[in-house]
């Protein structure tokens, strides 16, 4: 790859073409960015960036609600199949098909990696689907729900990602270990992240900081929780720069705030 990706992660909380939220998206200037939670993107952001937009979206420039997207500044973005170790992830993948937005990316420099930009919601795949269904092995070991974050994982595993293959995943997984300090038991907060480890991505954040680090801003004002994760495989990890968040005072202290979500910049030196 050649020197100098910049890549960007960030639930935008529904912005519309009139939110600050995309002028400061092009002042972070990322070559990549995998967005979540989107309403409609202004012509200024469309003519700097092309919007490889997932297959549910009605329109290039709208999605409906907590819709994913990958904004590619230059280059081209082709479909990626995501694949299912059973029937029944399958049926679920395609039922949650606006969340996973993933694409086979050619940068100008002739490179090739992998991204996909998820949004896993604060809500569990349907009970009563999974009534009947045998869900060992994909369900978490410490969770009675099947969650966005074992759908994701699931089809990551099936993809059988070779170490050597550049691959990033980004989103709002709403899932980080904090949420399980105060719970009475655990709830595979960290296992997500460990199933994450054992698959050969690394949590960017984690790394580069060495610690949790949040990155959303609850109802009550209380910033505990990293909710977004920037995942990436060994090439990239390995050339890992400069992991940080973007600023607290321009997306949450702005009036109105651009977001609840912070978003995560990444660069990343590919020479």
């Amino acid at each position: 790859m050649s020197s100098g990706l910049r890549v960007v992660t960030w639930n935008c909380r529904r912005a519309s073409t009139t939110s600050h939220l995309w002028d400061y998206l092009l002042e972070l200037n990322p070559d990549i960015a995998l967005l979540q939670d989107f309403g409609s993107i202004p012509k200024r952001v469309l003519d700097a960036y092309a919007h490889a937009a997932n297959r549910r979206s009605p329109a290039a420039d709208r999605a409906p609600r907590h819709m994913s997207g990958v904004l590619l500044r230059a280059g081209t973005a082709l479909d990626l199949d995501l694949p299912a170790p059973a029937e029944w992830v399958a049926q679920e993948l395609d039922t949650w098909a606006e969340y996973f937005t993933a694409k086979v990316v050619t940068l100008p420099s002739g490179a090739i990696l992998r991204v996909m930009s998820v949004y896993s919601p604060a809500f569990p795949v349907d009970r009563a689907r999974m009534e009947l269904v045998d869900t060992a092995g994909i369900q978490l070991t410490q969770n009675r729900d099947v969650w966005g974050t074992e759908l994701m994982w699931a089809t990551l595993k099936a993809m059988d990602v070779g170490a050597d293959d550049p691959f990033l995943v980004g989103g709002d997984l709403n899932s980080s270990e904090s949420l399980d300090w105060s719970a009475s038991k655990p709830r595979g907060n960290l296992e997500v992240m460990e199933r994450m480890n054992a698959l050969g991505f690394r949590d960017c954040l984690r790394a580069f900081t060495g610690q949790l680090t949040p990155t959303f801003r609850s109802p009550r004002g209380e910033l505990i929780h990293q909710l977004d994760h920037l995942y990436a495989t060994a090439p990239l990890s390995g050339s890992l720069t400069q992991c940080r968040l973007g600023s607290a005072e321009r997306v949450l202290q702005s009036n109105p705030s651009l977001s609840d979500h912070l978003p995560i910049v990444a660069d990343f030196d590919c020479a």
